[in-house]
């Protein structure tokens, strides 16, 4: 398996330069990063990029906020 890359969303496969590449996999490490496991349709190999996400979470009062107002008679 490939290195950590820090491209969020990979266009080519780092060994084959292929652009026939999937998403396999998707975990968060910690609150700040999360790694993907991509996997080359053309060459079979693995690589694994890891990204930040830039949005922040939602409150939960922005989340249940437009919910509960309109239940309110």
């Amino acid at each position: 398996m490939a290195s950590i890359f820090s491209t969020p969303d990979p266009e080519k496969c780092p060994q084959c330069g292929s652009g026939l590449v999937h998403l396999e996999w998707r975990e968060r490490v910690n609150a700040q990063e999360i790694h993907d496991l991509w996997r080359c349709f053309n060459c079979k190999s693995e690589f694994v990029t890891a990204a930040t996400p830039d949005e922040r979470e939602p409150s939960v009062v922005e989340i249940t906020k437009p919910f509960f107002t309109s239940l309110i008679v």
